[in-house]
């Protein structure tokens, strides 16, 4: 079986690339993203290379397994150069987490890089995932290379002893068909989809499907009929 398929990505690790902060560097500023939020300022710059697509990548500890300083930087000059053909420009950059607790792992912004020639990077080495932008808004999506693993018992006793009651009640009822995911997500999210019922039809909100795959930019209602028409009616019974 291909290395690809068997390998997965735990929950719990999913999180913490979707709570990471990754930094541009553009000589005197900095561009930061986020997953799943849109960035005008990459969106610009997008525009000022006239490029329709961004990823963010690193060749930093290859699935997530540390290495040493000196070997890490050296994997990174060769994503460099192997990315030099692919596109349009290079931009370095930096991934941390919010609150520092491990170390900075040098990146870099591909501008005008096609997602096949991402994922054949991404893959070559040996990421389990990678940031992507292929819209006006400057949306930024998290692409896995793996599936999501399905947790252990005790990951899964950890993450629903920080619940709520009424979250706990939430998904009780069987609000949301795939729990996993949810595992992944920031508060506001969690609170997002277990509770449907609240949802403002008008509120302005990146739209998604609940693994966070982009859709496009609209209202709350354009994702009701989108995620509806995708087949998930069951978040809205």
């Amino acid at each position: 079986m291909d290395e690809l398929q068997i390998r997965a990505i735990s929950p719990k690790l999913i999180k913490a690339y979707k709570e990471a902060i990754y930094v541009i560097h553009l000589g005197d500023r900095e561009i930061a993203l986020q997953v799943n939020k849109a960035s005008l300022q990459l969106a610009k710059l997008m525009e000022e290379w006239g490029v329709p697509t961004a990823a963010f990548l690193t060749a930093f500890n290859p699935y997530s397994q540390t290495l040493d300083a000196k070997e890490n930087e050296a994997r990174q000059k060769r994503m460099w150069s192997d990315a030099q053909p692919m596109c349009s420009k290079i931009f370095p950059g930096m991934g941390r987490d919010q609150n520092d607790a491990w170390p900075h792992e040098l990146s870099m912004l591909a501008l005008g890089i096609h997602l096949e020639d991402a994922r054949a990077l991404a893959d070559q080495y040996e990421q389990n995932a990678f940031l992507w932008v292929s819209n006006e808004q400057g949306f930024v999506s998290l692409k896995l290379r793996h599936p999501i693993a399905e947790p252990t018992d005790e990951e899964l006793k950890e993450w629903k002893s920080g619940l709520s009651q009424e979250h706990m009640l939430a998904l009780l009822r069987g609000a949301y068909p795939d729990f996993k995911w949810l595992m992944t997500i920031s508060e506001a999210e969690l609170e997002h989809w277990l509770f449907p019922q609240h949802w403002d039809l008008n509120q302005p909100w990146p739209i998604a499907t609940p693994e966070g795959t982009p859709i496009s930019n609209g209202t709350e209602m354009d994702r009701m009929f989108k995620l509806t028409a995708s087949g998930l009616e069951k978040l809205y019974s």
